[in-house]
């Protein structure tokens, strides 16, 4: 299952294009433990052309609705944080979070944006 999103700019005649998959896997890491699942569900968020500076965009993981677009990669002690508001709440259901990263993989962000300590991301290039 895949939610696709497509996004036209009328001033570049150009399209991109979002794909929110959704993907059940396995999980074998050394770390977990005895009792816990094995099985993953995430959504694997891929985004056609490149950042307005050329760069690629990285793929996405989003595990729960509590993965907020905002956050310092590889640090669960940060706040994170909706890119649209500046709230730490998890999005109420995958559509106001397909809204959010889809918003956020567009217009790119600052720096710390909300106290996020997130990296900075270029918006989409068209």
């Amino acid at each position: 299952m895949a939610i696709n999103v497509s996004i036209y700019s009328n001033a570049n005649s150009s399209s991109r294009s979002l794909t929110f998959d959704f993907v059940g896997d396995i999980l074998a890491p050394d770390d977990i433990p005895a009792n816990a699942s094995c099985n993953a569900f995430y959504f694997k968020i891929t985004a056609s052309g490149t950042q307005d500076n050329n760069a690629a965009f990285p793929v996405k993981i989003v595990r729960s609705l509590s993965d907020l677009a905002l956050f310092k990669n590889g640090d669960a002690t940060v706040t994170r944080k909706q890119r649209v508001v500046n709230t730490a709440n998890a999005y109420s259901d995958i559509k106001s979070m397909v809204v959010d990263y889809t918003y956020d993989l567009i217009n790119g962000h600052t720096t710390d944006l909300y106290g996020s300590e997130c990296t900075y991301q270029a918006p989409m290039k068209f």
